[in-house]
């Protein structure tokens, strides 16, 4: 009976090893998953509300938020909502129960449901969603690193690699203006396995002429990436001889404003009002009050209101811009 006592005490402490580690917001960037526009869209909505939910009665914390499904769907540039729109989020809700994320870290390889439990009232005309509790803090942690508005963009995006691409890129914006980069710009680096990994693509999907792969996999999305939000990314090919075996994402913010066409729907035409008023700001306030702006940034960093570094650097800017006002700056 003593020995069997003791094995079980020497498993749990086993577990509680494997899971000392805490997940950082770069990790949920950098995973590996798959779903459809639809359940990115909205895991979108729910990350930019998440709230940590305390039950005094069960003890427990809970990360989940809720909004009326009139909202989702204006977020998305509809004005209104059917039966079929109904149905296709529902079906993205079922998706992400059952969809997963994968952390793989070279020495640990874990995975994670994003959903715990999810409600959708046509009676209350709301949805509420609980995220797995082992992916909350990281996730909230994960919307600090985003203004509203840059997950208002990642929202708007259409495809997948697009969304993917988008995230990633600026899980690596730590390294805008540092290790040989140029003022402003970062790239990051992945092979053709690696990206293939990424978005968990098949083995027979785009597996066979290269172009097609580039076109559908790397050249379409950026496409979309560049022309949607306030990011630029390209691409250079990287070979082994006459083989392309990776590509190399040069990224860049742009300073100019995004442009209004003919095409541009009137649900996107006010987000990219604000998009642009919100860059200006920035611009206006680096640019005229330089030393000031530094001073504000500087504190910011030392108040530490955003774990895990340079990693929010877009995030920690906007937060002096803050700081600038309140010191009566304009």
């Amino acid at each position: 009976m003593n020995e069997l006592i003791s094995s079980n005490q020497g498993t749990l402490e086993y577990s509680k090893k494997l899971n000392s580690e805490l997940l950082q917001p770069n990790q949920i960037s950098q995973g590996l998953y798959k779903c459809s526009p639809l359940a990115k869209q909205l895991l979108a909505y729910v990350i930019a509300d998440l709230k940590i939910m305390k039950w005094s009665n069960l003890n427990i914390e809970t990360y989940e938020t809720s909004f009326k499904t009139s909202e989702f769907v204006k977020a998305l540039g509809k004005s209104r909502i059917g039966s079929k729109q109904k149905d296709l989020i529902k079906s993205a809700l079922v998706e992400l129960q059952k969809s997963y994320i994968a952390i793989d870290t070279g020495k640990k390889f874990e995975t994670f449901s994003w959903v715990t439990h999810a409600v959708f009232s046509d009676v209350d005309h709301r949805i509420n969603i609980e995220i797995n509790h082992h992916l909350g803090q990281a996730l909230v942690e994960y919307k600090h690193g985003f203004t509203t508005l840059q997950l208002i963009e990642l929202g708007r995006l259409q495809s997948f690699y697009a969304m993917r691409y988008y995230e990633i890129a600026f899980s690596w914006i730590g390294k805008k203006g540092k290790d040989g980069n140029k003022k402003g710009t970062w790239y990051f680096e992945y092979t053709v396995e690696e990206l293939r990994k990424t978005f968990q693509l098949g083995d027979n999907e785009y597996s066979g002429r290269m172009t097609n792969f580039i076109t559908k996999v790397v050249k379409n999305p950026l496409d979309e990436v560049n022309q949607k939000t306030n990011l630029t990314i390209n691409f250079d090919k990287i070979k082994d001889g006459k083989n392309i075996v990776g590509f190399r994402f040069n990224c860049s913010e742009k300073t100019e404003p995004l442009k209004i066409t003919k095409r541009t729907s009137k649900g996107d035409i006010d987000e990219i009002k604000i998009i642009n008023e919100e860059q200006a700001e920035l611009e206006y306030f680096k640019t005229r009050y330089p030393e000031e702006f530094e001073e504000a940034l500087l504190l910011v960093k030392q108040q530490n209101e955003l774990p895990f570094g340079a990693v929010f650097e877009v995030a920690n800017e906007h937060k002096a811009i803050e700081i600038m006002k309140k010191q009566g700056l304009k």
